[in-house]
């Protein structure tokens, strides 16, 4: 008869977000199992970028704020990690420089700096940064011939030295199984089903799984979602390339490319993005490399740094129908969590935005499901309320 095995809470899937639900949980004196089809901190949340950067800060709304408090008190969860396990996460408070290309953005720079003065409670600043741009090459002046935005909120983080981290905390204080494919959720039962036949009893499940979550989800989310998937899989890639620098660069982002220098001489460069692919999920193609000379336009000084590694992994983007949004919203606002709070977002208002929280119907049952370009920067805020 297959094994059962059982805990307090079940998390199914080891990146960032599931392994910060997994350490809220140990922390709050809950016994905890965590299992991962593959290795803990690879796919989506195993890349270069580390990039912790916030929405523009004008036209303010819930969503922002919440992402505000996650970049906010970032460093502070980071730090307490780091003295709980001993590993440097590589976090700076960077900033980050964004350039201006014509002369309608200065406008528009204007109204976010106002914005960041009015929302970012006077912690972190945003600035009008004139031409010319001269700093060593790190950005081009002629890809900034207006000026740049300067903002000093932005962060970084080495994401597998963070990973390394939360893997080595929860391993140590829980259960991890790696390479355990669960197959089905049984949640009304409190069970999930593996690959092997083994089931894992828990109080409560959590579903962290990056873009696979949308198939073990989906007896309970499409119905919400009028039929259709409740999200895809998006293709990305990345570089890391080696450039000696004294590690007080700030991150260079422009029309979704990021330049973002990390400490031991190493800058990531990225990314893609793609819906349809060919090939193995984490299979890199050298022909989808427009991000990086993108890149070198931007940071000329990156032109003769040689490329020591190379990702590719795929990101969870959510394609919430309106039926799915108004059900989602209406479970937030019944368990009266607020933004405010800091434990859970405010409810989807968009297609492509984070849900974190309980399926409809099935409390015992969490969705863990990213931000896409954000959840580094909200991970450890997502599921804060496991330990309350």
């Amino acid at each position: 008869m297959p094994a059962t095995r059982g805990a307090d809470v079940l998390v199914i899937g080891a990146g960032i977000l599931g392994l910060w639900a997994a350490r809220h949980a140990l922390r709050a004196g809950r016994s905890v199992i965590v299992v991962d089809e593959g290795q803990a901190g690879a796919g989506a949340s195993g890349g270069f970028l580390g990039a912790l950067m916030p929405h523009m800060p004008d036209r303010w709304n819930a969503k922002k704020q919440f992402q505000f408090n996650c970049l906010d008190s970032i460093e502070e969860s980071i730090r307490e990690l780091e003295a709980d396990t001993g590993i440097d996460c590589g976090f700076r408070r960077c900033g980050r420089l964004m350039p201006l290309t014509h002369e309608g953005m200065r406008g528009h720079a204007q109204v976010r700096i106002a914005g960041a003065r009015a929302n970012w409670q006077g912690r972190y600043s945003m600035e009008l940064v004139e031409p010319p741009i001269v700093d060593r090459g790190w950005l081009d002046p002629q890809s900034a011939p207006f000026g740049a935005v300067f903002d000093a909120l932005s962060a970084r983080v080495d994401p597998r030295a963070y990973g390394s981290a939360l893997r080595e905390f929860v391993a140590g204080a829980g259960a991890l199984t790696e390479g355990a494919r669960v197959t089905a959720l049984e949640p009304a039962a409190g069970r999930a089903v593996l690959a092997d036949g083994s089931s894992i009893a828990a109080a409560t499940i959590v579903v962290a799984a990056g873009w696979r979550a949308y198939d073990l989800l989906r007896p309970f989310l499409e119905p919400l979602n009028d039929g259709r998937p409740a999200g895809r899989g998006v293709r990305g890639q990345a570089v890391l390339v080696e450039f000696a620098h004294d590690d007080n660069l700030p991150i260079v982002y422009h029309d979704g490319v990021y330049v973002v220098p990390h400490a031991g001489n190493r800058v990531a460069i990225g990314s893609s993005s793609h819906d349809k692919w060919d090939g193995a999920p984490d299979a890199f193609d050298p022909a989808d490399m427009d991000f990086y000379h993108r890149a070198l336009k931007l940071a000329p000084a990156l032109r003769d740094a040689p490329v020591i590694g190379r990702w590719a992994g795929v990101r969870p983007r959510n394609t919430f129908e309106p039926a799915m949004r108004a059900a989602l919203g209406g479970e937030m606002e019944r368990l009266s969590i607020s933004a405010e709070q800091g434990s859970l977002p405010p409810p989807p208002t968009g297609p492509a935005d984070p849900y974190f929280g309980p399926v409809p119907g099935h409390e015992n049952l969490i969705a863990l499901i990213g931000g896409f370009k954000i959840t580094f920067g909200v991970a450890h805020r997502a599921m804060a309320a496991l330990s309350q």
